[in-house]
């Protein structure tokens, strides 16, 4: 393993990340600011930088992928019904808490992290690795709102529940898997290459403009985030961490060999699995009032941790 490669690249994510944590300290981005960053990066810029990476693989390539999308679809979306149906039989993590802490394990902060991290590590070819990981996590997010809008809907009184002006959970939890770019950049990349259409350069170049602001805007929005909450170290923090940070990888690699998934892009995705917890994480949390700090906290700590995952996956997976 190339030492200076990875230290080269980690550098960079942890300088911007200590950035935007100290300006969310000083107050320099209040949070409707912060909130600005952060759909800049992920409903603008990632998207457009998925679907150029998508466009570049070639035909005969993602054609044989069929394997390792199942793969991250059962290691994404299979996971978190699992780990939910599993965690709400705990007590004290009945009702929304269960669900924020399936969500945890089963989704990442790959589209933050991905390009940053992998792509001076193992080239351009990590485009599409994070594009399948990030379209693996859209089909996962959808069912995590419509079991959190219900829980909500369920703590309220029946007569609230029951008004017919506000939109089903159901309703709510599809409009936002369905509205994400982040869910269709991927497939409309994917869609160019298996139709043969060929992108003109100047099209995949303003696609590439806007793309190149994901990675240091991402992470800078997300040393905000982690500004705004307390940190708290607790043997459920720590847990959740290690869990985050190795089950995903662990259920993704046996799928992988039950699978018998050769691929490309397994190795990238393996790295992504072992990535911090999503973003999207800590915001439901903040947003259903459940385990806010916990969330936060393991944030932090997995980001942290990522000193050690990148090289011991990269180790594992040679």
């Amino acid at each position: 393993m190339n030492i200076g490669g990875l230290f080269g690249s980690l550098t960079p994510v942890f300088f911007v990340l200590a950035l935007g944590y100290l300006a969310g300290k000083r107050n320099t981005f209040d949070a409707d600011q912060a909130a600005g960053l952060s759909k800049l990066a992920l409903t603008f810029a990632l998207p457009a930088s998925l679907f150029v990476s998508m466009t570049e693989i070639p035909k005969d390539l993602l054609l044989q992928q069929g394997r390792l999308v199942l793969a991250l679809i059962l290691s994404h979306a299979g996971l978190f019904v699992v780990a939910w149906l599993l965690l709400r039989m705990v007590k004290s993590l009945s009702g929304t808490a269960s669900i924020i802490y399936a969500l945890m394990l089963a989704t990442s902060a790959t589209p933050v992290f991905g390009l940053a991290v992998l792509e001076p590590l193992l080239g351009r070819t990590s485009g599409g690795a994070v594009g399948l990981v990030a379209l693996a996590i859209n089909l996962t997010v959808p069912p995590a709102v419509i079991l959190l809008e219900m829980d909500a809907a369920a703590a309220k009184d029946q007569t609230a529940a029951a008004d017919p002006s506000k939109p089903s959970a159901l309703v709510t939890g599809l409009n936002a898997g369905l509205k994400s770019p982040l869910l269709w950049a991927p497939i409309l990349g994917i869609t160019v290459v298996l139709l043969s259409i060929h992108l003109p350069a100047v099209v995949a170049s303003c696609f590439e403009l806007i793309g190149s602001a994901t990675s240091g805007v991402a992470v800078f929005a997300v040393g905000l985030v982690l500004a705004a909450h307390p940190v708290r170290l607790s043997r459920a923090v720590l847990v959740g961490t290690l869990a985050r940070v190795t089950v995903q990888s662990a259920v993704l690699f046996a799928l992988l060999h039950l699978l018998h998934v050769v691929s490309p892009f397994a190795r990238e995705a393996l790295v992504c699995c072992s990535f911090p917890l999503a973003t999207v994480v800590v915001l439901f949390a903040a947003r259903y009032k459940a385990v806010e700090s916990e969330a936060a906290s393991m944030l932090l700590i997995s980001t942290l941790a990522l000193i050690i995952t990148v090289p011991t996956i990269l180790w594992l997976s040679h």
